[in-house]
């Protein structure tokens, strides 16, 4: 959780005003403290529905209803509150659009995520989350120009603030520029991972392609071997494209 997400989870700001009623205020308060202490979290959710029938435009309360639906894996509702909580905010919280975004992402509706990745672009042009999470929707929206473009700028960001480039920053580049046929350049990016993401199947499945085209351009036939034995590790080849299994028949 980054330190502006922590900073609002433990209650130090509202994004809209809360009731000012006493009881109000320490129902908030007690909803937060079961989050922080990950117990009576259906609790919790009920304090913070509470909280919307006393008052339909405290956004945070959506906010903290959503998060609750989500940690107790109800995504659905999930989603709604979290809408709505953006809907509210009058586009005043990038952490409303991010867990908006991601709950949306999860669920299949990249259309409504890279939605909201564009609104945090547009409202937070400077936070690099934005960028990244353009970057990693066009893995299933096809559009990896774009994709690829906004990665730049997030990494650009990323360092400007200090924060080091994760790997799964690296897996979504390498991941895209296979998908725009840039099997050199992902090949390279590929190879900076290493440990528990180089298990993962997406990797796996790029990774291979990526060496089979290099080495059948190359008639290389030790990378055409490297690559058969990472597409022989893959767990799960039946939502593999077509283009990548006809390179291995």
């Amino acid at each position: 959780m980054s330190f502006a997400q922590s900073d609002y989870f433990n209650g130090n700001y509202t994004i809209c005003p809360i009731p000012d009623d006493k009881e109000s205020q320490d129902n908030y308060k007690l909803g937060l403290d079961c989050i922080k202490a990950n117990r009576y979290i259906g609790g919790a959710n009920q304090l913070f529905l509470d909280l919307i029938k006393k008052d339909s435009t405290f956004c945070d309360a959506y906010f903290f209803a959503g998060y609750t639906y989500r940690i107790s894996n109800m995504d659905k509702a999930a989603l709604t509150y979290y809408y709505i909580a953006d809907s509210l905010s009058n586009n005043k919280s990038i952490i409303y659009k991010q867990n908006l975004a991601f709950m949306a992402s999860k669920m299949g509706a990249f259309k409504l995520a890279r939605k909201k990745y564009n609104e945090m672009k547009e409202f937070f042009p400077e936070n690099p989350e934005g960028y990244y999470g353009i970057a990693s929707t066009s893995i299933f929206l096809g559009d990896t120009e774009v994709g690829l473009e906004n990665l730049d700028n997030a990494i650009t960001k990323y360092l400007q603030r200090g924060i080091p480039i994760g790997d799964e920053i690296y897996l979504v580049q390498g991941i895209l520029l296979t998908r725009n046929e840039k099997y050199f350049e992902s090949i390279e990016t590929f190879e900076k991972l290493s440990g528990k993401i180089t298990k993962n199947d997406d990797y796996r499945a790029n990774y291979a392609l990526s060496l089979i085209k290099k080495g059948k351009a190359n008639n290389d036939e030790k990378l055409i071997s490297k690559a058969k034995k990472i597409f022989d590790k893959i767990e799960d080849k039946s939502n593999l494209s077509e283009i990548i299994l006809s390179e291995f028949r």
